[in-house]
């Protein structure tokens, strides 16, 4: 069995249905342009063309995977998907074809920054509903320690109902909340939670400053020990992965060596995007991606082939590569590996995680 860890399904992103409110739904796409600056391809490669987070810049979803504006009397853009999705939408039903082409069983649905109208639980609902043999449906929660007690005990009803009466069986924590103290007591109801359910927790690490990125990190582990039974899975091994050149590099992946060491921590092998942008990474930017290999063989050297699940990011992956390479970075570009170590890393790790024939 096959199992992809990190799948994205979504109405079209351009679309005044997206969102009960699509003014504000485009600020918050516009806020995330600063985050991928320098990752994705743009426009322009001065951070004075980066909109600001409410600036007044035409910001729109447009064609061809793209985000537009007009900064600075120019126009802009940024390569948020690949260039072959005319509208920036991707079906339930299209992933299935993705998936059936190159012979994935199961994809797990990641959804956090993606809204709609009828609301993320429900959209996502209807596809573990309709196909439960195929996707696995994570929560996503905006448990904000910005807000009150009342909103945050929301957060874990919302948690319990998905799971309970909707079929869903992992926890999703938003980047916004994930960027705050994992560790800070006003989380513990979540935690419990999660563990009184039986179900992983999905938190995504980067995309942020070295120091928060390696605070971030210390929460986490801090978070694991006190909760032995707790499980979680990194989906961005590339969320922090920078050039040697850059300022903010971190000599990943031995930062994640302490989480790793607890025994229930996943990584996740096939996020390749941290290397699509060919300006800041030459050759390197060429598949099958050398330093991304040199990251999966150390973390098999250190750890073995317990601790590593293959997920693909469709199809944001297809900006840098096809869904048949991405699975075979690890299916036929791991010479490090068994047989029987690359099937736990395609499907066997997950299939023990969420308990599947």
């Amino acid at each position: 069995m096959i199992i992809d860890n990190h799948v994205h399904v979504f109405p079209d992103q351009a679309s005044p249905a997206t969102h009960a409110d699509p003014q504000a739904y485009l600020r918050q796409l516009q806020r995330s342009v600063g985050e991928f600056w320098g990752r994705m391809v743009t426009s322009h490669t001065d951070r004075k063309y980066i909109p600001g987070p409410d600036e007044d810049v035409g910001f729109r979803v447009g064609k061809y995977g793209r985000y537009q504006w007009r900064k600075h009397g120019e126009e802009c853009w940024l390569q948020r998907g690949p260039v072959v999705m005319a509208n920036l939408e991707h079906t339930p039903e299209q992933m299935l074809a993705h998936m059936d082409s190159v012979g994935v069983d199961v994809g797990i649905i990641q959804a956090e920054y993606i809204e709609t109208n009828r609301g993320r639980e429900s959209y996502f609902a209807d596809c573990v509903r309709r196909w439960p043999r195929r996707f696995i449906g994570t929560v996503a929660l905006e448990y904000d320690l910005t807000r009150d007690d009342q909103h945050l005990k929301g957060e874990v009803r919302k948690l319990t109902r998905a799971v309970e009466e909707h079929g869903f069986r992992a926890l999703f924590l938003g980047h916004r909340a994930a960027r705050q103290p994992l560790d800070d007591p006003r989380r513990d109801p979540l935690w419990r939670e999660v563990l009184r359910l039986g179900i992983p927790a999905y938190i995504n690490t980067g995309f942020n400053s070295r120091a928060d990125y390696l605070a971030q990190l210390q929460c986490l582990e801090n978070v694991l020990r006190r909760y032995p039974e707790l499980t979680v899975v990194d989906s961005h091994v590339g969320g922090n992965l920078r050039h040697p050149r850059d300022p903010e590099h971190v000599d990943t992946p031995r930062e994640f060596f302490p989480l790793l060491k607890t025994g229930r921590f996943y990584l996740e092998m096939g996020y390749v995007l941290a290397y699509e942008n060919f300006a800041v990474w030459g050759t390197d930017s060429d598949y099958p991606y050398r330093r991304h290999q040199q990251v999966m063989q150390t973390v098999y050297e250190h750890f073995g082939a317990g601790v590593l699940v293959w997920g693909s990011d469709m199809p944001w992956t297809q900006r840098s590569c096809t869904y048949r390479q991405d699975l075979d970075l690890v299916r036929l570009h791991t010479p490090f590996m068994t047989d029987a170590d690359r099937g736990l890393v395609l499907g066997g790790n997950l299939a023990r995680l969420f308990k599947l024939g």
